[in-house]
């Protein structure tokens, strides 16, 4: 009975995996952002569902401006953070990271059986706030009280 077991469990994992489109970087290649603010980007592929239990995802970058990037988080929750940076006159304010990303499909005894690598370029645009760059304050007017004031001749 294991035997059959077992081998009913092997064909259907091989069978659900061969079903699997190419490998890919899901996350979103244009990501914008204001100036002077962090851009937190989820990094996300399309191996998931059933090959979380039997897979692993590692994210690396390179490129010109990856000085600007980093990369957090393991796995399923990996995220590319784009440090804050002021917007640039004259510039086209755009910084751009090659992300790197490598599915290691294990089998039972935590040998490697797979590994596909593919590769993204994930530009953020650094965007001018509205306000120019001045901080303009603002207030609320909660309550209004008028008084009356009574004046008696005599």
């Amino acid at each position: 009975m294991k035997v059959i077991k077992l081998f009913i469990t092997s064909i259907l994992l091989l069978s659900s995996f061969q079903t699997f489109a190419a490998f890919s970087i899901t996350t979103a290649a244009n990501v914008s952002t204001p100036e002077n603010t962090d851009k937190v980007i989820k990094l996300t592929v399309n191996k998931n569902g059933l090959m979380n239990y039997f897979g692993k995802r590692k994210f690396t970058m390179s490129g010109k401006d990856v000085n600007k990037f980093t990369i957090s988080g393991e796995d399923l929750k990996s995220k590319l953070t784009f440090k804050a940076t002021a917007f640039e006159a004259g510039s086209d304010n755009t910084y751009s990271v090659n992300i790197k990303a490598e599915f290691r499909f294990m089998t039972e005894t935590s040998s490697i059986a797979y590994t596909q690598t593919t590769e993204k370029t994930i530009t953020v645009t650094v965007t001018k706030n509205p306000d120019n760059g001045e901080h303009v304050p603002t207030f609320r007017i909660t309550r209004l009280m008028f008084l009356r004031l009574k004046t008696q001749t005599r």
